[in-house]
């Protein structure tokens, strides 16, 4: 009979190649070829909650319809499955969210909302080999150089162009308020370079916080700078107290936004102090428009929510629209950054999207007004 000394070594051994075995397994689970199990799972960053948290609903419902639409496209042949994680609108809160969600499963495809927080999840994308739609940032050249990062939104350019050029063929003196963020901070140097390459004068360029609570001391400090026209980017509770301290000082001074004008939450909030602001968007903000997909998709969120969508939803709706559609171009398997791009021109929700070879995309605005309540084109 053998000694239990001479079973030992054996039974270490086998206990060595099994927890090897195990871990292996364990290994190629995480990293194995996404798509394989004919699901395609999407891990959406999105500000559920605090000052952003009108834009993570707005985001997350669109990606909700997407879903749905997938289904009725593809059947089986493209699944997805999303998991939505609060970012909170903080670049530190959604790093850690990610991350713990990263050490739990390894999903295959991301998408991130706002600016400030695809800033910081680029660098973990790149890192992991993660194709990730940013979306809802106009932060100028975020997905340029990656290798796995793709815009599903207007660039600052896109933004900002019509405004500025509209705004320095009429007026020699302008003024600049902007959300103190990664968004802002980029529109206000686009308006800026725009506005001084057309030897126009900016009289002041000045930040508001998110929150900022009363901005009336803001407005005076810039109103007294004598500009004869303002234009204000932005988004949150203190975007909407910045048009109403404008109208309180001077009802008939022009003032000028961009998409972010557009949310219904702004817009109910105005009232008629909206009329008479200029601003830029998409089909999607107009009242009716003549794009087959733009009215599909409204009449589908009216359904949904018994209110009429934003711009914010039309394009994380996109994003996931985008990811499916490269998908099934795959043969079902997770796509990567490459695919997302050969989709060029891309249809979707908010019209044609053009993609360059950087992954980036451009997206043409148009110039509307508020009048009577109603948004039109701006004709002169």
């Amino acid at each position: 009979m053998k000694s239990e000394s001479n079973k030992r070594p054996w039974a270490w051994i086998v206990g060595a190649i099994v927890a090897i075995a195990a871990v292996a397994a364990i290994i190629v689970w995480s990293q194995r070829t996404a798509g394989d199990d004919g699901v395609i799972t999407v891990v959406a960053v999105l500000p559920m909650t605090g000052p952003g948290a009108s834009l993570g609903e707005y985001c997350n419902n669109g990606i909700q319809i997407a879903r749905d639409e997938i289904e009725r496209r593809y059947g089986g042949e493209v699944r997805v499955e999303v998991e939505v994680i609060d970012s909170k609108n903080q670049p530190r809160e959604a790093v850690t969210a990610l991350q713990a969600t990263l050490a739990r499963r390894r999903p295959d495809a991301i998408i991130s909302a706002l600016s400030s927080v695809g800033s910081a999840i680029v660098p973990i994308a790149e890192r992991e080999g993660i194709l990730t739609i940013v979306t809802t940032t106009a932060l100028s050249g975020l997905p340029t150089g990656t290798q796995n990062v793709v815009r599903v939104y207007p660039t600052t350019e896109d933004f900002v162009e019509p405004v500025a050029r509209h705004m320095a063929e009429h007026y020699r003196r302008v003024a600049v308020l902007y959300v103190h963020d990664d968004f802002g901070e980029s529109n206000k140097d686009e308006f800026v370079r725009i506005v001084r390459d057309a030897g126009v004068t900016v009289t002041a360029a000045e930040p508001f916080a998110l929150t900022q609570a009363d901005s009336r001391t803001l407005v005076e400090r810039v109103l007294s700078e004598g500009p004869e026209a303002v234009f204000v980017t932005g988004y949150g509770p203190a975007f909407i107290g910045i048009f109403r301290h404008l109208r309180e000082a001077n009802r008939d001074l022009p003032v000028y936004s961009e998409i972010g004008f557009a949310n219904p939450v702004v817009l109910d909030a105005l009232g008629a102090d909206a009329d008479g602001i200029v601003f830029d968007g998409t089909p999607l903000e107009l009242g009716q428009s003549n794009v087959q997909a733009v009215e599909s998709f409204r009449s589908a969120y009216a359904d949904r929510h018994d209110r009429p969508p934003y711009q914010v939803a039309g394009f994380c709706h996109d994003s996931l629209l985008a990811i499916a559609a490269a998908a099934s171009r795959n043969d079902g398997r997770t796509p990567g950054k490459a695919e997302v791009v050969a989709l060029s021109p891309f249809e979707g929700a908010m019209g044609p999207i053009q993609f360059d070879s950087d992954g980036d995309s451009r997206i043409a605005l148009r110039l509307m007004v508020r009048r009577a309540g109603r948004t039109e084109l701006l004709t002169e």
